[in-house]
């Protein structure tokens, strides 16, 4: 008599799984394309011409918010440097015997 739970080999599980990806930018990019072809044809209607025309002031607006956050970020940060180099500067010509009084002073 043979037992069969006791001479099962065990298996490793299989997964039949394959990942998506979402490319956001690849989305847009054939948005973009599929409305000019259109565009092309002129067979869209006035509703048709109207969204595609918001979407397009919406990205433009919104390019233009993420422009003016970086160019305020890279402005503070020219500042800091600035600041920096002249501390440093004040520093290198008046001695490093000021520091401690500057320091007190500031504190």
């Amino acid at each position: 008599m043979q037992f069969k739970f006791l001479n099962k080999t065990f298996k490793n599980k299989r997964f039949d799984f394959s990942p998506m990806h979402y490319d956001a930018r690849k989305e847009r990019l054939d948005l973009k394309k599929s409305q000019f072809e259109s565009l092309n044809r002129e067979d869209l209607t006035e509703e048709e011409r109207r969204k595609i025309l918001r979407q397009n002031m919406s990205e433009s607006w919104n390019r233009g918010s993420n422009v003016e956050k970086q160019r305020s970020s890279a402005n503070l940060r020219v500042f800091l440097l600035i600041i920096l180099i002249v501390i440093l500067g004040y520093f290198i010509f008046n001695g490093l015997d000021d520091v401690d009084v500057v320091v007190k002073k500031i504190m």
